[in-house]
């Protein structure tokens, strides 16, 4: 099993997503996912230890954009620590916007410290 976080394998066990199979890395790039997709991924808020830690994040549109200072920003909710998930319960934070705004993050693509990850949704019964 691929070593992450303790709070990204409690959240993969949850959805039942596979380290292995389920996750994979994507470019940081607009074409690293759509909207309604989560990424993970460390990110650098400083210096010394604990500096850079891990982020899941909902995707929302746009899922990138440009900053006025040139920087590119990649954009979505940060899921709360305090809920326990499933597929499906995703997939109504996305659609119902049953998250928060003050869960609204812009991170600065070029302060994401390692790989990009992407977890390949499981199958629900919800429809589009």
């Amino acid at each position: 099993m691929k070593e992450f976080s303790p709070k990204v394998k409690k959240f993969l066990e949850q959805v039942g997503a596979d380290p292995n199979e389920d996750v994979s890395i994507v470019p940081k790039s607009d074409s690293c996912a759509k909207p309604g997709d989560i990424l993970f991924f460390r990110y650098i808020l400083g210096f010394g230890k604990g500096s850079r830690q891990y982020r899941l994040l909902l995707l929302t549109q746009p899922v990138t954009k440009d900053a006025k200072t040139g920087n590119r920003l990649l954009t979505g909710l940060t899921l709360p620590e305090d809920r326990d998930y499933d597929p499906d319960s995703l997939d109504n934070l996305y659609k119902n916007k049953e998250i928060p705004m003050e869960n609204f993050r812009t991170y600065i693509m070029s302060k994401i410290y390692g790989p990009l990850r992407r977890i390949r949704k499981k199958e629900t019964n919800i429809e589009e």
